[in-house]
């Protein structure tokens, strides 16, 4: 816990150096031309099947105009907006967490390189047709597991729970690898995935919850970036001074 804390503070430090803070700037044009782009194509489509998809459930909004300020007029004012909520952020989600593995992940590693791990030996043997399955199989999870529980936001709280829960495995599983494939061999990212602590799993929850927060979201591909490279390259170093993994490589 003092680990994923410590990784924490110092990722929400390091993301105003100027280096970082450029890489902020960029990424955060560059996703909010794409996002806007999603929304304003996609917004009536979304309402559309959110109505559709409680209506489905049993809720018929169906019902005239001076009803509208009875519960169902007000379940509508709730209910639709949270389940579009729920339709569009797995699209966002996965773009975000894409165009930091893409865009924003390279230069964090080469940043937190140059600054704490300068004698990690680089030893990656991954491939760009490893990399591409590794995210897709972590994107193909993610958007099933958001799909099968959406009915499960009917639930009190599961609203707010699910999708920071979801969120922060899909953040995981992306930015293992990315962080860790220049550096690491497969089986070394196999071993470390079997190792993955509570750590990662608390970097994961508070990278996701803080991703929710306007404006702190905008600072969030390159805090994720900083907070993960920073925790593998770290289990990387340990995994490597470990003897039993020494003799086994051996």
């Amino acid at each position: 816990m003092n680990n994923a804390m410590s990784v924490l503070i110092n990722a929400l430090v390091d993301s105003f150096r100027p280096r970082m803070l450029m890489l902020t700037l960029v990424s955060v044009a560059l996703a909010s031309v794409f996002w806007l782009v999603i929304i304003w194509l996609s917004i009536d489509p979304l309402v559309n099947a959110a109505v559709w998809m409680l209506s489905w459930l049993g809720l018929d909004f169906s019902v005239p105009q001076a009803d509208e300020l009875a519960l169902l007029g007000w379940l509508k004012v709730i209910l639709v907006p949270l389940a579009v909520f729920g339709l569009l952020w797995p699209l966002v989600a996965t773009s975000a967490v894409l165009l930091a593995g893409l865009y924003v992940t390279p230069p964090v590693v080469n940043f937190l390189t140059e600054k704490e791990f300068q004698n990690l030996d680089k030893r990656g043997d991954a491939n760009v047709m490893h990399s591409l399955w590794v995210t897709l199989r972590a994107v193909v999870v993610f958007l099933l597991a958001w799909v099968l529980t959406l009915p499960l936001w009917l639930i009190p709280g599961m609203a707010f729970v699910l999708p920071v829960l979801l969120t922060a495995y899909l953040l995981m599983a992306v930015m293992r690898f990315d962080a860790l494939s220049g550096h690491a061999t497969r089986l070394e990212i196999k071993a470390i995935k079997k190792r993955d602590s509570t750590s990662a799993w608390l970097i994961g929850l508070v990278c996701a919850f803080l991703s929710f927060i306007p404006p702190i979201l905008l600072i969030m591909p390159v805090m994720s970036a900083l907070a993960f490279t920073r925790h593998y390259l770290g289990a990387l170093g340990e995994l490597r001074g470990d003897p039993v993994v020494a003799v086994q490589e051996g």
